[in-house]
């Protein structure tokens, strides 16, 4: 008898516990409070002026001398690309370039033949205008037949006429072996050019950021092998449709860097861009940091607030206290739809619905 009434008693105490925390509600009224309206967006860090490294051929990376967080200077070496088919054809280039300036060259075989030909010529002619001389003297005296003299004059002119056509001869072979000359190194000049893009250098001083590839892997054309940064450190924020038309230059930014969970940085909208970026689906606002982190990395994610104004005694309710459709619940029963205004995770503006007196009744979860 006496365990009976034991169990009774108990379940007459679970009994009126529950009966007494389904009456208990959790209540208040609207209130006016100071506040700032803000613009929520999210971003990263980066150096204001960043570059990447790209292949300009295909091929494999032989060798990928940085790492990240290396300092380079314009000029520095980044990576070089197999390049053998290359190699050969500058081989080939400076071969044929090495044939023209020797064919070029006044003891080549081809000059030389024609040097020697113009100089039997030139001997011939020496002869033949001697010779010349003498019969013209001789006709002048009466001392030869006319015959004779017209056939010396005709083998000195002969002779002339074959020293002048070798003489261009030997001009017009060498201006097409100086021309062979020029365009052989032509040739090698643009294997030498091309044989550049195997190697991969820096265009500006700064820090490897990243660097995408490594040493034996194949590259395309176009790939980026690594990424250079220099500069201030710049946030790039991401902002919606809804919200750009609030943000201007000058505004502060409270910033909070996944570097630095505990600690909120200031910041100052710098710029804003005036386009839609398509690949973001954001408008893109940059700002400077008034005052850097101990420790900046390029591309460390942040999530920040732009401060655009400031309001004093506006309408405010904790934000847990409106249901779906913006509906408030009165502690009379009644629900009421409200207007709000701006809101955060706290507090939510209360535009009009409801005044300053009313009680509301927190909803059940």
């Amino acid at each position: 008898m006496s365990n009976n009434k034991t169990k009774y008693l108990v379940h007459v105490m679970v009994l009126i516990t529950l009966l007494t925390s389904c009456t208990q509600k959790e209540i208040t009224s609207p209130a006016k409070k100071n506040i700032e309206d803000a613009v929520f967006a999210s971003g990263y860090t980066e150096q204001e002026n960043n570059y990447t490294v790209s292949a300009k051929v295909d091929g494999i990376i032989t060798l990928l001398p940085v790492k990240e967080g290396d300092a380079v200077i314009k000029g520095n070496l980044i990576a070089i690309v197999e390049s053998e088919v290359q190699n050969t054809q500058l081989q080939d280039a400076l071969v044929v370039y090495k044939d023209a300036v020797n064919n070029a060259a006044p003891s080549s075989p081809q000059l030389q033949q024609l040097q020697t030909q113009i100089e039997q010529t030139q001997q011939q002619l020496d002869f033949d205008k001697e010779n010349y001389l003498r019969y013209k003297d001789l006709w002048n005296k009466k001392s030869v037949s006319q015959l004779d003299f017209e056939k010396v004059e005709l083998q000195y002119k002969t002779s002339q006429k074959n020293l002048t056509a070798l003489q261009k001869q030997y001009q017009e072979v060498q201006d097409a072996l100086q021309l062979s000359v020029k365009r052989s190194l032509v040739q090698v000049n643009t294997q030498q050019s091309l044989l550049q893009d195997y190697k991969l250098i820096t265009e500006a001083s700064g820090e490897v950021i990243d660097v995408f590839k490594k040493q034996g892997e194949l590259v395309r054309k176009g790939e980026v092998i690594a990424k250079i940064g220099s500069g201030d450190y710049i946030i790039r924020l991401f902002v919606s449709e809804d919200d750009i038309t609030k943000v201007n230059v000058g505004q502060t930014v409270a910033i909070n860097i996944n570097t630095y969970p505990n600690q909120t940085f200031q910041a100052k909208v710098t710029k804003v861009f005036p386009a839609f970026d398509e690949s973001e689906q954001s408008y893109i606002v940059e700002a400077q940091f008034s005052q850097l982190p101990e420790k900046m990395f390029s591309g460390t994610q942040l999530q920040a607030n732009i401060e655009t104004g400031n309001r004093k005694n506006v309408l405010v309710i904790p934000t847990d206290y409106i249901s779906k459709g913006n509906f408030v619940l009165l502690e009379n029963g009644e629900e009421k739809q409200i207007k709000t205004g701006s809101k955060n995770s706290e507090w939510t503006e209360v535009v009009s619905g409801i005044a300053e007196g009313d009680v509301i009744v927190k909803p059940k979860n």
